[in-house]
């Protein structure tokens, strides 16, 4: 039996490749891809968050992490765009953030900070958010971003996330791998309509 396909009504997304030269900046921060002269830098900002986190800074952490670069692309799913967050002024590297493509189909992507709970400034982190929302809901054509973060947020991370418009739309039991076992998370997400109504309103 033969099924006829049904017409997609929307845009494609429009993907990027490793070729592509990312630089965003909103604030204080600038985002762009990450390149082999980051990674000394990249080290000290792993060995910074070994502690807290369940970060794997090892001797093949820096392979891995160059592998990460190479790879770094969203067109298919799970593609991840793996971006460094940096001073606007001094250039020094303040965190990683990844954009991880779940369903090219659906356009639904995810942020995934590194190691979150050490992004103890929430208004650096809403710049990086200001910065890359509008490239991946404008020039990338996503219909939907969400993070997870911890039930504790104890970065705070969630007000910023909520400043832009971010829902709390649940929480997933059991849903991360931390240090001390299975781990609950919050899921905020953004949808692109909601995004365009906020862009609309009078400041």
């Amino acid at each position: 039996m033969c099924i006829d396909s049904i017409p997609n009504p929307y845009p494609t997304l429009h993907p990027v490749l490793r070729r592509h030269l990312l630089h965003l900046a909103h604030g204080s921060i600038t985002v762009r891809s990450l390149h082999r002269n980051d990674l000394p830098a990249w080290r000290r900002l792993c060995e910074q968050r070994h502690r807290g986190c369940a970060v794997d800074c090892g001797p093949d952490a820096d392979v891995q992490v160059f592998i990460g670069i190479q790879r770094s692309r969203l067109q298919q799913d799970n593609d991840q765009l793996l971006l460094g967050v940096f001073d606007h002024t001094s250039n020094d590297l303040l965190d990683q953030i990844g954009v991880r493509l779940q369903s090219s189909l659906r356009r639904s992507a995810e942020l995934q900070p590194f190691c979150s709970v050490h992004w103890h400034d929430p208004e650096r982190f809403g710049h990086t958010l200001q910065a890359l929302c509008p490239f991946l809901f404008e020039q990338v054509g996503l219909q939907r971003v969400y993070m997870m973060l911890p039930p504790q947020d104890e970065a705070g991370l969630a007000t910023p996330l909520q400043a832009l418009g971010f829902q709390n739309e649940g929480l997933l039991r059991d849903h991360h791998p931390g240090m001390h076992g299975w781990e609950d998370r919050h899921m905020y997400a953004l949808t692109a309509p909601v995004w365009r109504r906020r862009q609309r309103l009078p400041a």
